[in-house]
């Protein structure tokens, strides 16, 4: 922007601002503009080519949107047909045929010919033997739509810019009749005594009128805003009904499923008792797909319980919402016949107001004239009086110069008397340059530097010799203070790149790593880390986070499960950098459902094989991922007791 800037290209339009694309087509244009749509629009290339060879940096496209004709005349199955604009974009546009649906896409594919192509209107673009499709979101995206929107909204300005000239010219005619209204101010002002009291009785009624509509109008919506309350709530209490039907049914086939399989593994159990010599090792794979199964039966049971209880308090709330909902209807329809009524008589009122209303404005702007006309005399009076005390200021200022002038003549003959001078003599003696007030200048000066020099000082020259000798001695300690303090910068320097150059590092590996964990913690999605500021050692470190079907601008709009599993994906992208023997994780998965549990549990499980877990968890699924649990357990009140317990162990002796 800066070399565009001093070439004079800044101003130029950009190629997406010459484009009209037809309604639908937008993002397809973009997948094949591409950056074309930031071109810099010119005359001729050959006027920019010349000016290539200053720019040290950056990428910048030209486009010689004048060339070529910018009329119709395409082929109707082209892109190219469905954008108008500089005929330039022919070569651009050239072979790419439009279809509407990826299907139709396919079927046109087998048809192409070699350097043709064809795009749908969702942007998936497909050669003969290639594909592209972008679903990020990337610079270019939707630049084609907020042109439009920019066209749109200029000639909406324009037409508001109209609108105001109009409403101008109304203005002027309503100026001109506010000026006849006040001209028949002096026959209002006789009526303004007798409508004050009318005035003042329909304003007593109107703000009783308007007092018991506005409580009836917040009764009303009050009374809505419960009913949609009471209607959001039977509907995610009936949505929760449905799906935990659906989960209980689900339920009750797997125990079913886990039950025969139960008997099944059971016999096969006996028979592998008598083979135990044989196939022990078979047999402890089979032990560890019991202790497995028996686990998932027992959350299942823990699940269906949970579930009948949950169904029958959704049962309960369902009917006595549907009970709220008809009393408040019954209250709504009360009240919709009293508020008619109210709006009947506010509306009487209100019309009697607004012309009363009119006779009290034109009133008071008449009033206002005449407060203008008197502030503009009372300003007057003060400036006369200031005049006047202006002028009594400046005759006391010559009195007190004349006495001054008389006393100093009186003490200047005093003075000449006892010199026993004469007046005349002396000033018949003076030269003709003589000037008194230069000499009284001079005199003064001289003064001040007599008075300066003060009291001749004989050491003077032992105490010079000794402040030398000092600040030779001072002198050599500020150049060894220099030399000091050029050794310290250049070991500050090297400390700084190497800091810079180890934090860079150090950012750069956590980075990737929050990239690799984050899509795997949320099941797709993206996370980075950004720094906020120019300098890496004074900077700091902001996290972006976008988890998938989400568009947040930052990651305060997260929830408190989403916000977690970002720092749980950072924790650990920051703990692979340098692990330590063990971890100790407290209460990580609190805020997550039970798919980012999962997801949890896998990540936790992968990194168990190099990394020792301690975890303190109340979820179910965690638990079933340790190897040993530790509990604390109250039997009897203010008694602790600690329980362990060895899950391959009791899976042992459950299968035994």
């Amino acid at each position: 922007m800066d070399w565009l800037r001093s070439r004079g290209l800044e101003g130029n339009q950009r190629l997406a601002q010459q484009l009209t694309v037809d309604a639908g087509w937008e993002r397809a244009v973009e997948t094949v503009l591409g950056s074309y749509l930031e071109a810099v629009c010119v005359d001729s290339i050959d006027d920019v080519a010349g000016m290539l060879e200053s720019l040290a940096s950056g990428t910048v496209t030209f486009f010689a949107g004048s060339q070529g004709p910018a009329g119709s005349g395409y082929d109707s199955q082209s892109l190219r047909s469905r954008v108008q604009g500089p005929g330039g974009l022919d070569a651009l546009f050239e072979g790419i045929i439009a279809t509407d649906s990826l299907s139709d896409a396919l079927a046109v594919r087998r048809k192409l010919r070699p350097g043709q192509s064809v795009i749908t209107r969702q942007g998936i673009w497909i050669g003969p033997d290639w594909l592209r499709v972008s679903r990020d979101r990337d610079a270019h995206e939707g630049v084609i739509e907020r042109e439009h929107d920019l066209r749109r909204q200029r000639a909406a300005l324009e037409r508001l810019q109209r609108r105001h000239v109009e409403l101008e010219t109304q203005l002027e005619s309503q100026r001109s009749g506010v000026r006849d209204i006040e001209d028949r101010l002096a026959s209002a002002q006789a009526q303004l005594s007798q409508t004050g009291a009318a005035h003042m009785a329909l304003r007593s009624q109107l703000d009783g009128l308007r007092a018991r509509a506005e409580q009836r109008s917040a009764r009303m919506q009050q009374l809505a805003a419960e009913l949609a309350e009471l209607e959001n709530s039977l509907e995610v209490a009936n949505a929760g009904n449905r799906s935990a039907r659906a989960r209980l049914e689900e339920a009750v086939e797997a125990m079913a499923e886990l039950e025969e399989r139960r008997k099944t593994l059971e016999a096969r159990r006996e028979d592998l008792r008598q083979q135990l010599a044989e196939a022990r090792g078979r047999a402890e794979e089979h032990r560890n797909s019991a202790r497995e199964v028996a686990i998932r039966v027992e959350s299942r049971r823990t699940s269906h319980e949970s579930l009948l209880a949950g169904i029958a308090r959704l049962d309960g709330q369902i009917g006595q919402f549907s009970a709220r909902r008809t009393d408040l209807e019954s209250q709504l329809q009360a009240g919709e016949a009293a508020e008619t009524e109210l709006r009947q008589s506010l509306e009487t009122a209100l019309q009697k107001r607004v012309a009363v209303e009119e006779e009290l404005a034109a009133a008071r702007r008449a009033m206002e004239a005449v407060d203008a006309n008197l502030r503009q005399l009372e300003e007057q009076r003060m400036g006369t009086e200031a005049a006047v005390q202006e002028a009594r200021d400046l005759l006391e200022n010559v009195k007190f110069s004349v006495q001054e002038l008389r006393v100093r003549r009186e003490s200047l003959l005093e003075q000449f008397a006892s010199t026993r001078l004469q007046l005349q003599d002396v000033v018949a003696a003076l030269v003709p340059e003589a000037n008194v007030t230069e000499w009284e200048t001079r005199l003064a000066e001289t003064t001040e530097k007599i008075e300066r020099l003060g009291q001749v000082n004989l050491a003077a020259i032992d105490e010079f010799k000794e402040q030398s000798e000092r600040k030779e001695y001072l002198d050599r300690q500020f150049a060894d203070l220099n030399d000091a303090l050029a050794t310290l910068e250049d070991a500050m320097r090297r400390i700084d790149r190497e800091t810079r150059s180890r934090f860079q590092d150090t950012f750069d590996r956590i980075n990737a790593g929050l990239k690799e964990k984050f899509p795997r913690l949320f099941g797709g999605g993206h996370a980075y880390l950004e720094l906020v500021g120019e300098d890496v050692l004074e900077s700091g470190v902001a996290i972006m986070a976008r988890p998938p079907g989400k568009r947040n601008s930052s990651i305060s709009q997260l929830s408190g499960g989403e916000k977690a599993l970002t720092a749980v994906a950072l924790v650990f992208s920051i703990f692979e950098l340098n692990p330590a023997p063990f971890c100790l994780l407290d209460e990580v998965d609190a805020p997550l459902d039970e798919n980012n549990v999962g997801r949890f549990c896998d990540i936790v499980r992968e990194m168990s094989n190099r990394v020792q877990f301690v975890f303190v968890t109340h979820n179910k699924s965690t638990m079933e991922l340790a190897n040993q649990l530790l509990g604390v357990t109250m039997h009897e009140p203010g008694v602790s007791r600690l329980v362990a317990v060895d899950v391959e162990e009791a899976v042992r002796m459950a299968a035994g």
